[in-house]
């Protein structure tokens, strides 16, 4: 299992040169799982880059997509990882999302055609594509969780699962609680912690309340021999530090914490 750090736009002030720098730093940090704007210019020029610096620096890619852009645009962006995947030299996790609706019934529904649709138009070989499982932390009700998605996935084999560990032990308690097909379908987990006031995403530390649950969590997957990667996914916001540098540092600081676990 290979750790990743989540970044998104709040990491931009810092170039991707530095950044890669900054996660070479890390001990057990080998890559990240990016989130961009695809409708905004000077994101998609950093990931570019950035996708030049992982190259540079034998780092992993990974890409949180966005389920509410319009197809034909998602499948733009679909075939310009596609190009990344034939740059960087393996298939790139793509994880999205799956719809929201105060309507379960419509949230399956209208996930179920866009993905259905999606998985169409792209190569299987180059990007590995994964729904992942949501919670109601956050005041939406009727997020899709696990097994909402569980006919999803399984009915489609070239649709995977991310796994948010921190969605789960947020809403529904053990993670353990998980169909083995489901388990084998695997391709990604998300990690982070919460708190009594509904903040989601935030650092993992070993006084954190979470913590000895997110560590059973971790041998869970170790013990079924999961051997994909586990992407760190904070709110840089959390972390601490008077600087977006620091907060990085702080970040990274986190992710060797845990991962002395399974390394």
């Amino acid at each position: 299992m290979k750790s990743l750090i989540s970044i998104n736009y709040k990491f931009m002030e810092v170039s991707p040169k530095e950044l890669a720098k900054l996660i070479n730093l890390s001990k057990y940090t080998k890559g990240v799982e990016i989130n961009v704007d695809v409708n905004k210019d000077e994101e998609m020029k950093y990931l570019n880059d950035l996708v030049f610096e992982l190259k540079k620096n034998d780092l992993i890619l990974q890409v949180h997509g966005e389920v509410t852009l319009e197809l034909d645009k998602q499948i733009e962006f679909m075939k310009l990882i596609e190009n990344y995947s034939d740059y960087l030299g393996y298939p790139i996790v793509v994880t999205m999302h799956t719809i929201y609706d105060e309507d379960e019934n419509i949230s399956i529904s209208k996930t179920i055609n866009y993905i259905s649709s999606l998985l169409t138009k792209i190569n299987k070989n180059k990007i590995v594509l994964c729904l992942e499982n949501l919670n109601d932390i956050r005041g939406f009700n009727n997020r899709l969780n696990k097994e909402d998605i569980k006919p999803l996935v399984l009915n489609d084999e070239k649709l995977y699962f991310t796994y948010d560990i921190g969605h789960e032990i947020a809403d529904y308690g053990p993670i353990v609680n998980l169909d083995g097909y489901m388990f084998s379908d695997i391709r990604n987990v998300h990690l982070h912690s919460y708190n009594d006031q509904g903040v989601d995403h935030i650092p993992i530390y070993k006084n954190d309340r979470h913590y000895q649950d997110i560590i059973k969590a971790l041998e869970f997957l170790i013990i079924n021999h999961y051997e994909y990667n586990i992407v760190y996914e904070y709110g840089l916001e959390y972390c601490a530090g008077n600087t977006t540098i620091d907060k990085i540092k702080e970040y990274l600081n986190s992710i060797d914490l845990v991962s002395e676990k399974y390394n």
